[in-house]
């Protein structure tokens, strides 16, 4: 059954499965990731987000490692903080769980 929503993850993607392995089936993609969210029989689900990842995570812990490290800089905190906010992790969570508690 095809279903259409959007929803915006966290993502960081420097590796990603390319290609999925027989029997599996594509439930989600993005414009970053082609493989999202990946259904293998009907009790593997995984996800190539961050489902993990909250605004308070990423400015309290990941974005002072990301200056730090120079992969990022200060005159971009608050843009990324706008994004942050904008994120749906609540729904992305609700979603898993729903999956899990289903099994």
């Amino acid at each position: 059954k095809a279903v259409v929503s959007t929803q915006s993850t966290g993502q960081s993607h420097q590796e990603e499965v390319t290609t999925l392995p027989e029997g599996a089936r594509l439930l989600a993609s993005s414009e970053r990731c082609a493989n999202e969210v990946v259904l293998v029989r009907d009790n593997i689900l995984t996800v190539q987000f961050h489902p993990d990842l909250t605004p308070e995570l990423m400015m309290e812990k990941i974005w002072p490692s990301l200056l730090q490290r120079g992969v990022a800089e200060e005159k971009d905190k608050s843009k990324v903080e706008g994004e942050m906010q904008e994120l749906d992790t609540d729904i992305c969570l609700d979603i898993l769980e729903d999956f899990f508690n289903s099994k």
